[in-house]
């Protein structure tokens, strides 16, 4: 390589790549331009003959004498030869009237059927011929043949003229070669005088050369003696020079090098101390840390154990009778305490951030759902405080998105946790503003706004850092850890986002952070009724300036709606006594003291209109139940949940819409292969294909699926991950590599997979990614995605599945003589089950009752997996019965299992997660014993 860049083969390269550049260019050029010439001097001689073909041929069709015809093709041909291949005529509709030559390829000459012909003669080009086709127009219809009449005119066909390119394509081969024998000589002569000039140059350095390595050897009494010319004299007396410096130097160093030999020894014995003093810090260090994670680890499982309580018995107090603002606090209840489940789990994560392992979900989402779920969670906690809280969320903001919900949630909930912790009066403030997208998806910002104590100049310099806070007052006054900002500073750059902040102490703070979200391809959140509002008359009426802006954006989204909004009393009296609506909605700060205006304000709408709304900033159940007394109809609670609010003014106007059983998707005549070892994940994925009408073949390991695969031909392939026998990567790569199904799309089935694991199934041959639990729009969009052509087979299977999804979320299912005595158990969640179920009863039941009868030997298998330390072969069946959790309705259980999953997979180590496989072995003991007085065929 150092001889390839000496400065000898630079000179030589100088000299002679120009003359090769610019030989090559100018040959190039020349060349170009005699094909081209020739090429275009062909063109024109074809279009010549053509054209004057076409008026010939259309007077010899108008009087029907194909004799004529074929005699001027043949004699054109006949003159043209060799550059004419052949000349033909054809009719309309693209049949052969004429021809002077009928070969092989003539195929080619003809138009394809339903491409238009040009009003002109029209050239193509392809590698050995030339077409032109020119249009044959006449004045008079045909009777003989087919004419088309064309602005005036009559087409009786089109000619074309096949021409050879074997004369360009010679002349260009001489061309290259005479330019290549030119050039190849002009560089023989320039290597020739570069040789000589090089010689001349580089022989005396070859010289100096050797006497620099001699002296860089050691052998500084070398010198250059032969005499040279010009600056190469110069050169040589300088390397003289150096030679008698360096000999002269080393004279000197050598009376040193004892001196500085016994210094560096002492230097080094030091720095061997000190090693030995670090690795004995470090090896503390870890240990420290591995006790702080056994720690985490133990408290994390510590703490979930009475939070279960609290949960189970929350639900048992749910089974009681309760009105609605009784079940309305335990409703909250439970999402407080899942909420603080969550909230310990996230403790563990911030060892995991601070390590980078921290793995986000990438799973579809509502945007305004979650952002109410937060919102209906704080909100009793600031009403309690004396505060005010608001949402606004810009209207250009995509709602169904990809990505974590619970992180983003997290990060939200924090930071208004952290504006109500400071804020002693006034509001906490939520505004979610779009700005545009690009390749790394939408990009969203949040803002959280209070006017709270602020944030002074020295608090400011401490406030993202781990256990740290503005004021270590703070910690007395107002309670907490430091660490929340710390994770969410975190948890935003994992989602390619910044997090910052401005504040004035005393004056209030405002977080703001922007994250990057993907668009979701499929619909998860359940449609609003915003049909039933057409029409319809709305009187809004507040006088918060905040809280009225908020909701008049909300209203101002339903264009179905016949809205008017006033922020004044005067002007709201006047709409009523002016105009007739059919709602009155009023929002109002209020409390017991001042709940008489309101009351008058409902009183006075009860007057003009049907059905009166109110808003207000309390969720005191008491105030509410006196505010509908006085007349109102529903009280909601700040900040106005978006979904409640439409549900809520649509709800006089809804009819119960019975299911139609006839909506069906049909796929009729598409044939599928299910591959699952989990015998109750099967049943459910042929089900939901049998009521598509796909024929499905099912297996329970990757062998015989290879097998069917290597005897019938599929549409589509779904495939477990984790199976017995064989696995389904490895039946992919197989069914890839021989069977009748080499490029039909295998879909992976898996409970779950993480963004790497997604690539590297990607990698391994696999089309797409289905999680569990199967959901119907999901799989039918998979199909639709993967297997084009079963689009057009495809009926209605969307409006049918609206439908069952709205009837499964308002509680509008079919009615059944009576719910199986186990629905109501604390771990099941029968509507969800239903929902996995396609609403169907009976399918729902069979498949909880496989779940039941596969736990005692899945719970042999882990006890055997955590007492042989079998990491493998317990991450195998933790995945087989998060599989089986997917769709039986027992949400609490397959989350324990999903992250039980994850650890296994992230740590590959039994003790990272055994406090909460000890957790899971609690819970299907007792699934198990409460299942024995169960009716499994109720």
């Amino acid at each position: 390589m150092r001889q390839m860049l000496s400065l000898r083969r630079w000179a030589l390269l100088i000299i002679v790549l120009p003359t090769v550049v610019i030989g090559f260019l100018l040959g190039g050029y020349l060349t170009y331009k005699r094909y081209s010439e020739l090429n275009n001097n062909l063109i024109e001689r074809g279009i010549f003959l053509s054209e004057p073909l076409t008026l010939l041929s259309a007077h010899a069709m108008v009087s029907d004498d194909n004799e004529i015809i074929s005699q001027a093709l043949n004699n054109a041909h006949l003159k043209a030869s060799p550059i004419v291949r052949s000349i033909s005529v054809f009719l309309p509709d693209h049949q052969l009237y004429s021809s002077s030559n009928v070969h092989p390829e003539f195929d080619r000459l003809r138009m394809q059927p339903g491409r238009l012909l040009a009003q002109s003669t029209k050239v193509e080009i392809d590698e050995n011929h030339i077409y032109i086709r020119s249009p044959i127009y006449g004045t008079e219809a045909l009777e003989s043949t087919l004419s088309i009449e064309k602005n005036g005119k009559y087409l009786y066909g089109y000619l074309v003229v096949e021409l050879n390119r074997d004369q360009a394509m010679l002349s260009q081969q001489t061309s290259m070669i005479n330019v290549t024998l030119l050039l190849t000589g002009a560089v023989l002569v320039m290597a020739f005088f570069a040789f000589i000039f090089v010689r001349y140059v580089f022989d005396p350095l070859d010289n100096i050369t050797r006497a620099v390595k001699k002296i860089s050897a050691g052998d500084t009494k070398v010198r250059v003696s032969k005499v040279m010319t010009g600056e190469l004299e110069a050169l040589r007396n300088a390397v003289n020079s150096v030679a008698k410096s360096v000999y002269i130097a080393n004279e000197r160093a050598e009376h040193n090098i004892s001196e500085y030999t016994q210094e560096l020894q002492q230097t080094v014995e030091q720095l061997e101390v000190q090693n030995i003093q670090l690795n004995m810090a470090k090896r503390d260090a870890q240990h420290a840390n591995d006790v702080k994670s056994q720690f985490l680890a133990n408290m994390s499982h510590e703490l979930r154990t009475p939070l279960n309580g609290v949960l189970g018995f929350t639900r048992q107090l749910g089974k009681t009778p309760l009105n609605n603002n009784q079940r309305d606090f335990l409703d909250t209840i439970e999402t407080s305490a899942n909420n603080l489940l969550r909230i310990i789990n996230d403790i563990l994560d911030y060892s995991k951030l601070d390590a980078g392992k921290m793995e986000l979900e990438c799973i579809p989402f509502t945007l305004r759902d979650n952002v109410n779920e937060v919102m209906t969670l704080l909100a009793p906690s600031i009403f309690d405080k004396g505060l005010d809280i608001h949402l606004n969320i810009d209207p250009r903001t995509p709602d169904e998105l990809l990505g974590d919900p619970v992180r983003l949630r997290q990060v939200i909930i924090n930071l208004i946790g952290n504006a109500m912790k400071f804020t002693r009066d006034g509001f906490v403030r939520l505004d979610i503003k779009y700005l545009g997208s690009n390749q790394l998806g939408h990009h969203i910002k949040f803002t959280v706004t209070d006017s709270g104590i602020g944030i002074d100049d020295e608090g400011k310099k401490k406030l993202f850092a781990a256990f740290g806070q503005a004021d270590t007052s703070t910690t007395r006054n107002f309670g907490g850890t430091g660490l929340g900002l710390n994770i969410c500073k975190k948890l935003v750059e994992a989602m390619n986002g910044n997090i910052h902040f401005s504040s004035q102490f005393g004056e209030g703070s405002q977080f703001y952070f922007d994250v990057y979200l993907k668009e979701s391809t499929s619909s998860i959140g359940s449609p609003l009724p915003t049909q039933e509002l057409a029409g319809k008359k709305l009187l809004y009426f507040d006088t918060c300036p905040q809280a009225y802006v908020d909701i008049q954006q909300t209203l101002v989204e339903l264009p179905e709606l016949d809205l008017v909004t006033c922020d004044k009393e005067t002007e709201f009296k006047a709409f009523l006594a002016e105009r007739t609506f059919d709602m009155v909605l009023i929002g109002r700060k209020t409390a017991a003291s001042n709940i008489g205006e309101l009351k008058k304000l409902i009183e006075l709408s009860a007057k003009h209109c049907k059905y009166v709304y109110t808003i207000i900033n309390s969720i005191s159940p008491n105030l509410k139940e006196a505010i509908i007394g006085s007349g109102a109809r529903v009280c909601l609670s700040m900040p106005v949940n978006h979904r409640k609010l439409i549900n809520m003014l649509a709800e006089p106007y809804q009819q119960v819409e019975m299911p139609r059983a006839n909506q069906k998707g049909n796929y009729s005549g598409v044939r599928v292969l299910a591959v699952d070892d989990t015998e109750a994940n099967l049943k459910l994925l042929s089900t939901l294909l049998s009521e598509m009408s796909i024929q499905a073949d099912l297996a329970d390991n990757g062998l015989e699926a290879l097998r069917k695969a290597q005897k019938h031909k599929y549409d589509i392939i779904f495939m477990d991950i984790q199976m017995p026998i064989m696995d389904g990567v490895t039946a992919c790569r197989k069914i890839r590599e021989s069977s009748l199904n080499e490029e039909t799309p295998v879909i992976s089935v898996t409970a779950h997979a993480g963004a790497e694991e997604q690539k590297e199934l990607i990698g391994s041959g696999f089309c797409g990614y289905l999680p569990k639990p199967i959901d119907e729009e999901m799989l039918n969009q998979v199909i639709l995605e993967n297997c084009p052509g079963c689009q057009s087979q495809m009926i209605s299977f969307n409006e049918a599945t609206e439908i069952v999804s709205e009837q499964i979320q308002n509680g509008k299912l079919p009615s059944y003589d009576e719910l199986p005595e186990f629905a109501s158990h604390s771990m099941i969640d029968w509507p969800l089950a239903l929902s996995r179920a396609a609403g169907k009863q009976e399918l729902a039941i069979e498949m909880f009752t496989m779940l039941i009868s596969s736990l005692p030997k899945a719970l042999d298998n882990i006890n055997q997996g955590v007492e042989s330390a079998d990491c493998e072969s317990l991450l195998a069946e933790v995945h087989k019965l998060h599989g089986a959790c997917c769709y039986t309705g027992v949400p609490k259980l397959k989350d324990l299992v999903e992250l039980i999953e994850v650890g296994l997979k992230q740590e590959n180590c039994i003790d990272a997660v055994e406090p909460e496989l000890l957790e899971l072995i609690d819970k299907i003991e007792a699934l198990i014993s409460d299942s024995q007085d169960w009716d499994m065929h109720a």
